[in-house]
């Protein structure tokens, strides 16, 4: 049966073990990669809205925003969507007065912005994906940037068709 190292004195036991070492590694990558992999096949990808809230700013940040800008996440350069539509309100703050209460009071000089964002989104079982990515929570924190302005704030919301 083995005879020089060879099996049945035709082929070599080395190419043999490379050859099924080679046919193992893209029987595994395409269970990995390809249309079998169930996590594929139960997302489906859309186009959604999301809003993005970002508190106690400047007006010159503010107006550092423009609808139709394209969003970036700071940490990995990832495109997150596009600016849609944005909200501006006075800033809130909260203070204690002498008896003891808690007020809140307008900043004239500070503003809070809700932007609404238009962003290609996978949808699975419990979760959102930016790009498939960059998970979308709502109350998870980000650091966004467009090509004129960077700032942080929180995911306030994901709108649902």
């Amino acid at each position: 049966m083995f005879k020089n190292g060879k099996l049945f004195n035709k082929i070599n036991i080395i190419d043999l073990c490379v050859v099924l070492v080679i046919v193992l590694l893209i029987v595994g990558a395409v269970v990995k990669f390809g249309k079998f992999n169930s996590k594929t096949e139960e997302a489906s990808q859309s186009t959604m809205e999301y809003r993005f809230a970002v508190n106690n700013i400047r007006d010159y940040t503010v107006d550092a925003f423009v609808v139709g800008d394209s969003v970036y996440d700071s940490q990995s350069g990832a495109y997150i969507g596009k600016i849609t539509n944005i909200e501006k309100n006075e800033a809130k703050t909260y203070e204690a007065i002498s008896t003891g209460e808690v007020i809140d009071v307008k900043n004239p000089y500070k503003f809070d912005i809700l932007l609404t964002i238009e962003a290609p989104i996978t949808v699975e079982k419990d979760a959102y994906y930016i790009n498939n990515t960059i998970e979308l929570k709502v109350n998870s924190a980000k650091t966004i940037e467009t090509k004129y302005v960077k700032t942080s704030g929180i995911v306030y919301d994901i709108l649902e068709d």
